[in-house]
């Protein structure tokens, strides 16, 4: 439907499109009736943000959702009088998006100001698509509950569909900018056969057909969010349907793999300042002499009555104890989440001498460290118990005693204590879980320079195999531009020197390890022996040093 087909109409300060049949329903005296659905409760909001607010809108006729955009800072107005407002931007690349053949959505309205000095919200009405849902939430919500022969169905026909979307959209000279699974609605068929749209169309650009290169970076940014959640061998059925070159198209796969993991990398150093921030996520929180941040989910009472006094927790009567030593102290606590009640772990980190103070003014102390590696695991899709609140005694640029709140995990025994217990089955499941865990850890960029049994929990099944795994106590964890051997090295020397005197973790058991962590089957067996002295030798040298200072091995 070409715009010269709308109806154009103007209403206190904007103009409005719309489509011939539906301008009665949508459009009032006074304007789009948003008001009047609300209040009847046939709207109801979906997504709300300071520039922007979406609706859907559930009528007799029609149902369809609303995007209202704001103009919310100096930038913003500054920017519209130099261009289309936003809703005028998305209204005609969703026009040109579909006569160029690439499924997306359907306008029925636009409203925009009527000259670019108001300051008027502009609107884009589009209409819903039956049925269709996330691409995001497919994968990973509605999937796993299938039997294992119908996700197996549609995954292989999701990877071929898929393919065959984005080459029709990049041959069309269609780019998204801000392509990933979120922006990619799919709808199944009785049959399982996926129907994919392209939504959120403020990111695109059209033209001519992509260059290799275009296409590349394209296809990264839908890789960072799929190289994640779904596997090697689905990746791989998705690049050969949408490579159809057989020359190169190996060398090609693994550039775009190179790409994706370096455009991930720069994207969650960016994400790991978001929790020592405000934002709608973390809120900074201060009193006199404390200072810290914590989650929008922990109650605001909650959070001043901690703040008040943050040793006070530890006096309740329902406290108890984990730990109590020289440097910290652990303990579960019940506070209020919501509308029950919710176990959490509560450390604090004591200041042992005057140099500590000193230490931790130069850098991150261990309780905002593990505050901020908590939250920069989870968003690389690493297990770690949740943070909810960091607090810090500060006295100028000087830290003092440290607090941390995390998550409660149920029914979890540490890595040593399940392992001595489990079968052998079990046992060597486990040791490659973790391998494949740790080999993760360090392609991340990531290290723990404590990483011993006592810091990963398990979860044990009914039938006793383990169902999940997590790290905890992250004070040793670092991040690194280039993770190098050596570092790796203690990683897994530290790990290993947890079980020197396990009489159930074996000589193969460590090779099995050590065959997973190193990906036999990928990059084949070359210099596995080396690893292996280096890791004796490192193991040995911390076992020693523990006895020479007299502290046991844990």
């Amino acid at each position: 439907m070409a715009e010269r087909d709308w109806i154009c109409c103007t209403t206190n300060r904007t103009r409005w499109l719309v489509r011939p049949d539906l301008r009665d329903l949508l459009l009032g005296a006074d304007g789009l009736l948003l008001d009047d659905w609300l209040r009847t409760g046939r709207a109801d909001r979906v997504k709300h943000g300071p520039h922007r607010t979406v609706y859907r809108v559930r009528l007799p006729q029609i149902e369809f959702f609303v995007k209202q955009n704001r103009l919310v800072d100096v930038r913003s107005r500054l920017r519209q009088l130099v261009r289309p407002a936003k809703s005028r931007i998305e209204f005609e690349k969703a026009l040109e998006i579909s006569r160029r053949g690439i499924p997306t959505i359907c306008p029925i309205a636009l409203g925009e100001p009527v000259t670019c000095l108001d300051r008027a919200d502009s609107f884009l009405l589009t209409e819903n698509l039956a049925g269709a849902l996330p691409l995001s939430d497919l994968i990973e919500k509605i999937l796993p509950g299938y039997s294992y022969r119908r996700q197996v169905r549609i995954r292989h026909q999701l990877s071929h569909d898929l393919a065959r979307f984005l080459c029709r959209m990049h041959d069309a000279g269609v780019a998204h900018f801000d392509l990933h699974a979120g922006n990619l609605l799919v709808r199944l068929s009785a049959d399982d056969v996926p129907e994919l749209f392209l939504i959120d169309l403020h990111a695109v650009q059209v033209g001519s057909p992509l260059t290799w290169r275009q296409r590349r970076e394209n296809l990264v940014l839908l890789n960072r969010w799929f190289a994640l959640r779904v596997s090697r061998s689905d990746r791989l059925r998705f690049w050969r349907a949408y490579d159809r070159q057989d020359t190169g198209r190996n060398e090609r796969a693994l550039l775009v793999e190179k790409a994706t993991l370096a455009s991930n990398l720069d994207f969650w150093r960016q994400r790991d300042r978001r929790c020592c921030a405000t934002n709608r996520y973390y809120r900074r929180v201060r009193a006199a002499g404390i200072c810290g941040f914590a989650v929008r989910d922990l109650d605001t009472a909650v959070v001043k009555e901690i703040v008040r006094d943050p040793d006070a927790l530890f006096d309740r009567p329902d406290c108890r104890f984990l730990k109590d030593s020289p440097t910290s102290t652990v303990a579960e606590v019940t506070l209020r989440c919501g509308d029950g009640w919710k176990r959490f772990i509560y450390k604090r980190f004591r200041v042992k001498k005057w140099l500590d103070v000193y230490k931790r003014s130069l850098g991150h102390s261990p309780a905002l460290r593990s505050w901020i590696f908590g939250h920069g695991l989870r968003e690389r899709r690493l297990p770690t118990p949740r943070p909810w609140l960091v607090l810090e005694r500060r006295c100028f640029a000087f830290r003092g005693t440290g607090y941390l709140l995390t998550e409660k995990l149920e029914q979890t025994l540490d890595l040593r204590t399940f392992l001595d217990a489990a079968s052998t089955t079990v046992r060597r499941e486990l040791v490659e879980r973790i391998a494949r865990l740790v080999w993760e850890l360090h392609r991340r960029r990531l290290s723990q320079r404590d990483l011993k049994a006592a810091n990963i929990l398990v979860k044990a099944q009914v039938n006793g195999e383990a169902s999940d795994i997590w790290f905890i106590d992250l004070v040793g964890f670092r991040r690194h531009r280039k993770l190098r051997r050596r570092c790796r090295i203690q990683n897994l020397a530290r790990l290993n020197a947890s079980f020197h005197n396990s009489a159930k973790l074996n000589r193969t058991d460590r090779l099995r390890f050590l065959r997973t962590y190193l990906q036999w089957g990928l990059r084949g067996k070359t210099g596995w022996k080396r690893w292996w002295r280096q890791i004796e030798q490192a193991t040995q040298k911390k076992i020693d040093r523990n006895l020479r200072n007299r502290r046991p091995l844990a």
